[in-house]
């Protein structure tokens, strides 16, 4: 790829060096604003899901009622109650992580993990490659189309 490049940038002009530079520029930025966007939303996602470690009649561990649990929580429960693993966020973690659900007349106990799968590292490496790109595109561009023009004015 850049080979393509450099061999685009040795047949141009000297006229397209503020073009060439220009989308150096905008590759550049738009590079960096999309390795912006996937680490904002990394920062913002919520690794951690929880499955059911185990269910019984009775536990020693702190229980809450599956009535008083929100809403989020109970969306939660009714996902992983049947042996599925949810994300959870800050607060239905604390719930989950320090209590068991009473549900039915079963104790359900979690085991939290942390999912680190997260698909966010490709929109992160496709922004650190395009604004790489864009960054050669643009320090590059005049050495080798001073260089191209250098080669085609003939010696005197």
């Amino acid at each position: 790829m850049i080979g393509k490049l450099k061999n685009i940038l040795m047949s141009a002009s000297p006229r397209l060096r503020p073009t060439l530079q220009a989308a150096g520029i905008g590759l550049f930025i738009i590079g960096i604003a999309i390795t912006g966007f996937a680490a904002y939303g990394e920062i913002q996602s919520t690794p951690y899901m929880i499955q059911v470690d185990q269910s019984v009649s009775d536990t020693n561990e702190p229980t809450v009622s599956y009535s008083d649990l929100t809403s989020a929580e109970k969306e939660v429960f009714d996902r992983v109650k049947d042996g599925g693993a949810a994300p959870v966020e800050d607060t239905t973690l604390s719930t989950f992580a320090n209590n068991a659900v009473q549900y039915q007349g079963t104790v359900y106990s979690f085991e939290m993990t942390y999912d680190l799968a997260t698909l966010t590292i490709l929109p992160f490496g496709l922004g650190i490659i395009v604004a790489a790109i864009g960054g050669v595109l643009f320090f590059l561009t005049p050495f080798i189309t001073r260089r191209s023009l250098q080669t085609n004015t003939p010696s005197v």
